[in-house]
């Protein structure tokens, strides 16, 4: 059995690995009421073999001032404890700290995972004031070919998970799951190719991840995050990098960066930056603002969230091209695939560009002025942005079920372009 097909053990360790957080990357951890007169459990040396065949050895434990025995301590770590019964002791749980210097699993297959320095602070009803883990080693196997998985160090701040222990009549009314900060200080990942080329692997790195968030009640107030260093690289030879070389690159760099803001009053939600950014590439940029927008939207109740979701209205998108040499890369790349120059090309782009876009938009002003920008930004590519508001208001879901006719939107948005400016 391969490391990818060892799901269920994997699921083990990772509940081991981070009983203060759930589901996303470490585990479960939770509590009703801080415990009166907590004690210290101290454990070393746990070793345990699970019903999938995995190995799992736990050098050292340390629970400060818990309401936990050693023996539910010792249970909650097990990993064939069964899943009521480990969701019963993550439910109990509170704790001052909780330390576990590392983490080893072997797996049947020979796979390993190595997680070190997790330690968790203030853990009180599913809310932990902060999570570290200093790094995350794996190596194991998958379709015959191997497969890396190393970190940095994690840091979550502000972790509320208390939902996901609010069992399954409740999870309808119970607190949204919530994350202060994040901080990642890299990632890198090493997997067989995706086009299944025998013996090729692909490579994927993140330099460092950043996120923040504020909160006013159960609402979203701000949210802030970054991603840099992102690096897609296919082994030379395989089907991904050729697809990749034929325009013009050996690898895949990027950033992105979103930043958001909501009005609970107002009910509005501006996404102020949503960027995606390429070396050698260009980016794509994306502003938009929201309006009746209600709080149902961030709770946990999925029926009440599509509610939400169906009642707000879009007041206005903007999108940003700018272009720092993939137009001109494809561009060259199309031209060989149908056998002409580039610039007889470009010129065919421009012309089925003034042709097509105001016959979308119904024929209207705002599609000749369109067409009139896309051109100059095709003639020479810099930067293009687009526009869209609502005449009044906002549009909403309804807007665009009564829609007999695509074009009848035309008459219910304002549209202005620029190029290269």
């Amino acid at each position: 059995m391969t490391m990818m097909h060892n799901r269920r053990a994997r699921d083990r360790a990772g509940r081991i690995a981070a009983l203060s957080l759930g589901a996303s990357l470490l585990a479960s951890v939770a509590a009703f009421a801080w415990p009166v007169g907590g004690g210290d459990v101290t454990i070393d040396n746990l070793a345990f073999k699970s019903a999938d065949g995995d190995s799992f050895a736990i050098a050292h434990v340390e629970f400060t001032n818990t309401n936990l025995s050693k023996e539910e301590v010792v249970k909650l770590l097990t990993p064939d404890t069964p899943v009521d019964d480990e969701r019963e002791l993550a439910k109990k749980l509170t704790a001052d700290k909780i330390s576990i210097p590392s983490i080893d699993i072997l797996g049947k297959d020979g796979s390993k995972i190595h997680l070190a320095g997790l330690t968790a602070a203030h853990v009180d009803a599913g809310r932990i004031e902060s999570l570290d883990a200093t790094g995350l080693d794996a190596t194991g196997t998958d379709k015959g070919s191997p497969v890396t998985v190393k970190t940095g160090a994690l840091r979550l701040d502000g972790v509320d998970v208390a939902q996901l222990f609010a069992g399954e009549s409740g999870a309808a009314a119970a607190t949204p799951s919530r994350l202060g900060g994040l901080k990642l200080s890299g990632l890198d990942v090493v997997a067989p190719d995706p086009g299944d080329t025998p013996g090729q692997s692909i490579h994927f790195s993140i330099g460092s991840i950043e996120l923040h968030n504020d909160y006013a009640g159960d609402s979203l107030k701000q949210g802030d995050s970054k991603i840099t260093g992102i690096v897609i690289e296919p082994s030379p030879g395989s089907d991904t990098a050729k697809s990749l070389a034929s325009l013009g690159y050996s690898k895949v760099e990027l950033a992105m960066a979103i930043g958001a803001n909501y009005q609970a009053d107002a009910k509005s939600f501006t996404l102020n930056t949503f960027t995606v950014d390429g070396v050698q590439m260009g980016s794509v940029g994306l502003k938009a603002n929201f309006t009746d927008v209600g709080p149902a939207l961030f709770g946990a109740d999925s029926g009440a969230r599509m509610q939400a979701l169906l009642e707000a209205g879009v007041a206005s998108v903007e999108v940003t091209l700018v272009n720092s040499g993939l137009f001109d890369k494809a561009l060259d790349y199309y031209a060989k695939q149908q056998s002409v120059a580039p610039d007889k090309l470009r010129a065919q782009w421009s012309a089925t560009v003034g042709q097509i876009t105001p016959v979308m938009l119904g024929g209207s002003p705002s599609g000749v002025a369109l067409a009139a920008e896309a051109q100059k930004f095709i003639a020479a590519p810099k930067n293009l942005t687009v526009t869209v508001k609502a005449k009044t208001g906002a549009l909403k879901a309804g807007d665009f079920m009564a829609l007999t006719d695509p074009t009848e939107i035309v008459g219910k948005i304002d549209i202005s372009a620029a190029a290269n400016r």
